[in-house]
């Protein structure tokens, strides 16, 4: 079940709110606004939060409505969506999406459009092939997991043998003495070419892409390298 991070001044969800996101069948997990950004931070580097809603209490409360948009998009590009209390006028509208929301929830007839937009976008951003699984079970499935540095290889199920390029098996390599552990784009880049980053996420991006072609069964929901978005990458194992 996806959840969605439900963030408001009031620190609750008025159950009119609840009965309108019932449809989308998620679990709603209300995110205190007191020490908002540090709780952001751990839900997000647990993969707990599939999206977020920001309550918009009025044109009184603009500022914070802002200021907690720019803060979480510091944190993630998961989707952001605005729901107002009241009418929207469209100078704020477009403010908030300016500022990093994918979407204000409408009313009215434009509701169940909204709604079926959060559900679409959901499914694109859910990056966690692992849930329902039990940790056991995860660690089972990849026990045959195994590095052969004198081959520049990895082996993984069925026994079977992976040839890999010498940057392909030291970014493997460096992801597996961290295993279960998010590693930046930033770390990865600095341990494997051994040089200043200066923003090369885009080479650390690619070749975890060649590296998918070669060892993941399927490269859509990759059971070895997962994605931790806006972060970097994870080896579970």
């Amino acid at each position: 079940m996806c959840t969605i991070g439900y963030i408001s001044l009031s620190n609750k969800i008025e159950d009119k709110h609840k009965q309108t996101l019932g449809v989308l069948q998620c679990q709603i997990k209300v995110l205190g606004a007191d020490n908002l950004m540090f709780v952001l931070n751990e839900e997000i580097k647990a993969n707990r939060l599939h999206s977020v809603i920001i309550e918009d209490s009025g044109v009184e409360n603009i500022n914070w409505t802002c200021e907690t948009i720019m803060n979480f998009r510091k944190y993630s590009d998961i989707p952001l969506w605005i729901l107002p209390v009241n009418d929207i006028n469209s100078t704020n509208r477009i403010v908030y999406l300016q500022l990093g929301a994918d979407g204000i929830i409408g009313n009215g007839g434009q509701l169940d459009e909204s709604l079926l937009m959060i559900r679409n976008m959901m499914k694109r951003f859910r990056v966690s092939p692992s849930e329902g699984k039990t940790a056991q079970e995860m660690l089972s499935e990849n026990a045959a997991f195994q590095l052969i540095p004198q081959n520049l290889s990895v082996c993984v199920e069925n026994n079977k043998e992976v040839l890999l390029t010498k940057l392909e098996f030291l970014t493997i390599e460096y992801l597996h003495k961290h295993a279960r552990t998010t590693k930046t784009y930033k770390e990865i880049y600095e341990n494997v070419w051994k040089d200043s980053y200066q923003n090369k996420k885009y080479r650390v991006s690619n070749l975890v892409f060649h590296l998918r072609q070669k060892i993941e069964r399927d490269i859509e929901k990759p059971k070895y390298i997962i994605t931790i978005r806006s972060r970097g990458y994870m080896l579970n194992i």
